[in-house]
């Protein structure tokens, strides 16, 4: 009898260590990114206190002057919007791209994308 009772607390043990998010609960992890929306990619005209969209989970944002986000300006994010603090450069060109941080590691939208700011 006791031999089923280790054997048991060993199958609870390897259930509760593969894929779950912790002990309590016995949800996967998704490490899905993010699906960014607006602004649209090539979008021009667009307003220098844009607000950001993007579907699923994110953390964070990069916004940079470069494709290669080689200096981004990074903002902490929740929910599926985020309108900047301060307001972008008039007539500047943008990338942006929204991640996901799981466990240290970040998982980036797909794509980025690319937009202009208007005069205002």
């Amino acid at each position: 009898m006791k031999y089923i009772g280790f054997f048991l607390l060993v199958l609870v043990i390897i259930f509760l260590y593969n894929g779950c998010d912790s002990a309590t609960d016995s949800k996967p992890i998704s490490n899905a990114p993010p699906v960014i929306l607006k602004p649209y990619n090539n979008d021009t005209n667009v307003s220098i206190h844009t607000t950001f969209e993007w579907s699923g989970t994110a953390d964070v944002i990069w916004l940079d002057v470069n494709s290669s986000f080689s200096n981004p300006v990074q903002y902490a994010v929740s929910g599926n919007s985020f309108t900047v603090p301060d307001p972008l450069s008039t007539f500047g060109n943008y990338y942006w791209k929204a991640g996901r941080t799981i466990g240290g590691k970040i998982y980036w939208s797909e794509n980025y994308y690319h937009f202009i700011t208007g005069g205002s």
